[in-house]
């Protein structure tokens, strides 16, 4: 079977499991920073990771895909004038795998009041739209990964250690968590599944405030060639202990007219719960010059100004 039609039948599949509708969700777990989308180009293929490529944004995804994890990358995207997401991801060849860093800082305001408290916390909006809105209390949120893969037996292992720190006013707690995940090529396609955000409660507030623990399968084809122009596809399908399923697929264009130069259009498609007023739809684009990438993707809501990343990167 052609990568094109491996591609078709991925779309396919994930667009058969849109149709399924998902949980309610409300803010019942913790920092939000570890839900939103890490990847400037993930984000603009509906959130789902493009496992075929070798970007240092493993490290937030897929931890089997660490072995051949390089360069750098960094993006910000902002959410109205109150809340900030900054990434960074670097990874390089080591000890026969790949070891990769990242870190994801999230900065907006709340609602708050006095005390502040645990429960008071789990009440915040779980909307992502709802990070552009004014409040009372700052909230800073900082999550610093390490990570590291290596192919075994054929399969490609990989195990991240994360310290998860959230601040909320005069509030400060952190804990540590884990993501395990495993990778396989067979043929033009990469499959990986990933269990994400295992570990403790953090104590905070006079509670708990439980991660958001998920367990993710995605799929991706290489690039196929059609006419001038190389087509690629992602999709995943993302379980979280709440009972939430989220699936999401992504459409990749690239066209390169001149060798070392490529101009790379993106659309992808998440499916949210009624709860969440961000547009299923996402887009964006990117230019690769040699080992340079610069990205962006837009997103929308029902309402209110759209949010807006940007990203750089370095193979």
């Amino acid at each position: 079977m052609s990568a094109l039609k491996l591609s078709s039948l991925i779309l396919l599949v994930a667009v058969g499991l849109v149709s399924e509708p998902t949980a309610a969700q409300s803010r019942d777990r913790g920092p939000i920073v570890l839900e939103l989308p890490a990847s400037t180009r993930a984000l603009a293929l509906g959130n789902s990771f493009a496992l075929g490529f070798g970007d240092a944004d493993a490290v937030f995804y897929h931890p089997g895909l660490l072995d051949r994890a390089q360069g750098m990358a960094a993006s910000l995207q902002r959410f109205g004038a109150n809340g900030t997401l900054t990434t960074f991801s670097a990874g390089r060849s080591w000890w026969g795998g790949g070891v990769v860093l990242g870190i994801q800082q999230l900065g907006y305001e709340a609602p708050g009041q006095t005390p502040l408290t645990a429960a008071h916390i789990l009440d915040f909006p779980a909307d992502e739209a709802s990070l552009r809105d004014d409040g009372t209390v700052g909230v800073s949120e900082l999550v610093i990964s390490a990570g590291y893969g290596r192919r075994f037996m054929g399969a490609r292992l990989g195990a991240v250690g994360k310290f998860v720190e959230q601040r909320v006013g005069y509030l400060k707690a952190g804990t540590m968590a884990m993501d395990v995940g495993l990778a396989v090529s067979p043929g033009p396609v990469t499959v990986g599944i990933t269990a994400q955000n295992l570990g403790p409660e953090i104590a905070m507030g006079g509670g708990e405030i439980p991660l958001p623990t998920r367990f993710t399968a995605g799929a991706a084809s290489r690039p196929a060639p059609v006419g001038p122009l190389d087509l690629s596809a992602a999709t995943a399908v993302s379980y979280r202990l709440d009972g939430d399923v989220i699936p999401s697929v992504g459409l990749e264009v690239g066209y390169w007219p001149v060798v070392g130069r490529t101009f790379v259009g993106r659309v992808g498609y998440r499916y949210l719960s009624d709860d969440f007023s961000a547009t299923p739809i996402t887009f964006g684009g990117a230019f690769f010059g040699d080992d340079l990438i610069l990205e962006y993707t837009f997103q929308g809501y029902e309402s209110g100004d759209p949010s807006h990343r940007f990203g750089i990167g370095w193979r």
